[in-house]
């Protein structure tokens, strides 16, 4: 059986974030995600705990296009402050 596409804006949960973060970042990934979006490790861990609810729809998307387009972090653009 063929796995199921998921829509692109589809509720992520904390723990497919996690996952996603895994194959793209490896064991940095909090850290590495943050920097990459110009955000903190404490938001990127709030997402993965679920503490304000799902995942914010637009970091869903952008986490299921990195993993579709095979970006590595390298390949990311450095964020200004």
């Amino acid at each position: 059986m063929l796995p199921r596409k998921t829509a692109l804006n589809a509720p992520m949960s904390g723990a497919e974030l996690d996952a996603a973060l895994v194959k793209i970042f490896g064991d940095n990934r909090q850290s590495a995600f943050a920097r990459a979006i110009g955000s903190t490790s404490r938001t990127v861990r709030s997402w993965i705990a679920e503490t304000y609810g799902l995942v914010p729809t637009h970091i869903a998307i952008l986490v299921r296009l990195m993993l579709q387009a095979k970006v590595t972090p390298e390949q990311l653009p450095e964020v200004e402050r």
